[in-house]
């Protein structure tokens, strides 16, 4: 019966370190381009939903285009939680300033006593990054505003970079807020709802345009944010 339960366990911590993956920090090239492939992947769906919209099948053309939010919101939200890893790590290492969210950081003892015991790597730290914040959705203006301030990235620069023109109409900082919320907010009803409003069930309407319009919006903010994390 011992060798038997001794058998087990072993197998049991074979099968997990055959699946456990090691978390990876990726550097804000890698990070801006895997946001970029996201949206190159994205923009490919336009010519199927064209396609089935010009041989009458609009239903499932606008579909695609619901689709493309919900992805882009991925896109977004992944972006932001690699640049959060990669942020953190690097005031970890004293590379860039130390934040009052940062010095706030919640860790438990369990992580505690595994960097205790490993020294001068940081592994521990990128896995307990990566476990805190792997359940947060980072798409929300106050979620982005949230994680931008951990980071010591300032949102004025960003959000002018973003949006600035000359004789604009709308301060910079309420467009940034205004279409990260759009697009939250969208993608939401599009998840939860099937597109429809609460309060009377009616589709609400899609277009091409509109889907185009958030994928240039998310794309200003996210070149601008990695324009202000490597000015850092």
């Amino acid at each position: 019966m011992e060798e038997r339960n001794l058998d087990l366990v072993a197998r049991n911590e074979e099968t997990r370190d055959k699946f456990h993956t090691e978390v990876i920090r990726f550097e804000l090239d890698q990070i801006l381009q895997h946001f970029v492939e996201a949206i190159q992947t994205i923009n490919a769906q336009f010519d199927a939903a064209d396609e089935l919209v010009e041989s009458g099948k609009v239903i499932e053309g606008e579909n695609i285009w619901r689709a493309q939010i919900i992805f882009l919101a991925s896109a977004l939200d992944f972006y932001m939680h690699e640049l959060t890893k990669y942020g953190l790590c690097e005031i970890y290492n004293e590379n860039w300033d130390r934040t009052d969210k940062y010095e706030n950081l919640q860790v438990n003892m369990k992580v505690i006593e595994v960097a205790l015991k490993s020294g001068e790597d940081i592994d521990w730290f990128l896995e307990y990054i990566n476990n805190y914040y792997r359940s947060i959705t980072m798409v929300s203006y106050e979620s982005v505003k949230d994680q931008l301030n951990l980071l010591g990235i300032n949102l004025a620069p960003v959000a002018d970079g973003a949006f600035y023109q000359r004789g604009g109409t709308e301060n910079t900082k309420d467009k940034f807020k205004r279409r990260l919320n759009e697009l939250f907010g969208r993608r939401n009803i599009i998840a939860h709802q099937s597109d429809r409003a609460h309060t009377d069930e009616q589709v609400n309407i899609i277009t091409k345009e509109i889907v185009q319009n958030f994928m240039c919006d998310i794309e200003k903010i996210v070149r601008s944010i990695d324009t202000e994390a490597r000015n850092k």
